[in-house]
């Protein structure tokens, strides 16, 4: 009996022992690269990536990491960390890259931007960036895990310096990052997982704290005992999508052979379940918390995935208290709102399923879609409308074309464009910011369409008849001969050697006679006579 009380006791503790095995062994040799780029030369300060980087740097190190972390890094300086990062991952289990900062898409790539770069030429994306594959480059190879997360979707002036530049056949920047597929990334079989504030083509906030919103959030959950990384990225999502009131939703893209967890794998003791009241739906039947938690997680991904009201309810009907189910109440009640119209143009239904990544338009504030007219404009909203500079200079031209003081359409929005859509704003009565939202920009566009294509047509009239009497102008003018100088050295010639008057034609004289000298004057003869030697003719 005492033996059978033995063999029981060892299999007990080998099973308590499991846990903390498999969390040493998920935890290996781990580096992570932080990076936080705030004071820019070229660019307004950043208030966050700074201490988002410190704030970062310092959850990684207590979950057991080594850190090679780098604050307000120029060009020089963010390729040394990469480079010691690639050497110091390069036998890793685990490989992590964190930054915060400005970043920018062109033709569907993305680039970390310095705190010293200044974007004014094509060139400048190779010269003055990093590159985001160079990042992807620097995870180590099978049978590591590669993770990157990206605090870089704010508003980037920089971007726009550098759409200027860029020729019209090139596409050109939009806002936000692009997103990455890793589903065929050949960077180990352990995988690779990368994370964005926000969902592709749209910008992210900084917080009003030291902190963003998304890092904030990050260091919360991101270390978190006994969550796995996809878990903790989507209670992430969750809670920035609520504190924003669905402007920002952060989103992540994975290719993992394996659960990864970044805290310690053994999950914290298990709360005991609420009670229910009798009206409640209960929740699904799970065998243990973390299996609950992973069925939720799955359900919401769907949920928030199809953006309708079916699924939401779906959401709601399992896990009536569940994590999401605040946010899940707060996008019905947003889907169930009528659409908007702006004159006679009606607003797209928005319980209508869609697949597609949101983009920056229709993540607008639930208040901004319910009361246009109390709609403040910023620098972040009219980012988010994504204007190339042709789509400024038509702008520009609706402005001249209903009265507006600019000097031309240029597709420089300077103080004489901004003042004239803060004047247009404010007829309107709309804030005066004199940065637009994209409501303001549909209905200005609306609003103007007639007096633009009157001054379209009036700008193309006066530029044929300004052709056509350029044109008559060149025909009547006959080009003047061309009295090219004589060289030097002949002018010198004759004036050394100055030619003789040629003489004078005698005039007045008679055809058939010849005229002949004589002792009282002149007189003529007959051409076929000669004149007399004496002087006289003999008749």
């Amino acid at each position: 009996m005492r033996f059978w009380a033995v063999i029981v006791g060892l299999i007990f503790l080998a099973a308590a022992g499991l846990p903390q095995a498999n969390a040493l062994a998920a935890g290996g040799n781990r580096v992570a690269l932080v990076i936080g780029n705030s004071k820019y030369v070229y660019a307004p300060a950043l208030p966050n990536p700074a201490s988002d980087a410190r704030l970062m740097a310092d959850v990684l190190r207590k979950a057991g990491f080594n850190v090679i972390e780098g604050v307000d890094l120029d060009y020089a300086g963010m390729r040394d960390r990469l480079n010691k990062f690639t050497e110091a991952s390069y036998d890793a289990d685990t490989a992590l890259i964190y930054y915060a900062g400005h970043g920018m898409q062109v033709n569907g790539k993305n680039y970390l931007i310095p705190v010293d770069a200044e974007l004014t030429a094509p060139a400048h994306l190779r010269t003055r960036t990093v590159q985001m594959d160079e990042l992807l480059a620097a995870l180590p190879p099978d049978p590591a895990v590669g993770i990157v997360i990206l605090d870089a979707c704010r508003d980037n002036p920089l971007a726009r310096t550098l759409a200027a530049s860029l020729p019209k056949s090139r596409s050109t920047t939009a806002p936000g990052l692009a997103p990455i597929d890793v589903s065929s990334a050949d960077v180990g079989s352990g995988g690779v997982l990368i994370a964005f504030a926000t969902d592709p083509g749209a910008v992210s906030y900084d917080g009003n704290g030291a902190n963003s919103p998304y890092t904030m959030s990050l260091a919360r959950h991101l270390a978190e005992p006994g969550v796995e990384i996809q878990s903790a990225l989507t209670r992430v999502r969750g809670e920035v999508t609520a504190e924003t009131d669905g402007r920002q939703r952060p989103w992540h893209n994975a290719s993992l052979g394996r659960e990864v967890f970044i805290g310690p794998q053994t999950p914290p003791p298990a709360a005991p379940a609420p009670q229910q009241s009798s009206t409640e739906t209960p929740a699904a039947p799970a065998g243990t918390d973390a299996r609950g938690w992973e069925i939720e997680q799955r359900v919401w991904d769907e949920a928030s995935k199809r953006n309708t009201l079916a699924h939401y309810e779906a959401y709601l009907q399992q896990f009536p208290k569940g994590a999401f189910a605040d946010l899940a109440r707060l996008n019905i009640d947003q889907l169930k709102k009528p659409p908007i119209t702006v004159g006679k143009a009606p607003a797209a239904v928005a319980d209508t399923e869609s697949d597609a990544p949101r983009s920056a338009m229709a993540a607008q504030p639930p208040a901004a879609a319910g009361n246009p007219e109390t709609d403040a404009g910023t620098e972040l909203t009219e980012s988010a409308i994504g204007l190339d500079r042709q789509a400024r200079i038509d702008l520009q031209e609706r402005l001249l074309a209903t009265g507006y003081d600019l000097d031309e359409a240029d597709g420089d929005f300077g103080i004489k464009t901004r003042r004239a859509i803060g004047r247009w704003q404010e007829e309107n009565q709309l804030p005066p910011t004199t940065f637009l939202t994209p409501k303001q920009y549909a209905r200005l566009k609306l609003d103007t369409d007639d007096a633009v294509k009157s001054y379209r047509a009036k700008r193309a009239s006066e530029a044929e008849a300004k052709k056509q009497e350029s044109a008559a102008s060149q025909k009547t003018q006959k080009p003047q001969p061309v009295v090219r100088a004589k060289p030097r050295r002949e002018q010198q010639r004759e004036a050394a050697n100055p030619r003789a008057a040629p003489r004078a034609k005698a005039t007045g004289r008679k055809s058939g006679f010849r005229t002949c000298s004589g002792i009282d004057g002149t007189f003529e003869v007959p051409a076929s006579q000669r004149c007399p030697l004496s002087g006289y003719a003999h008749y």
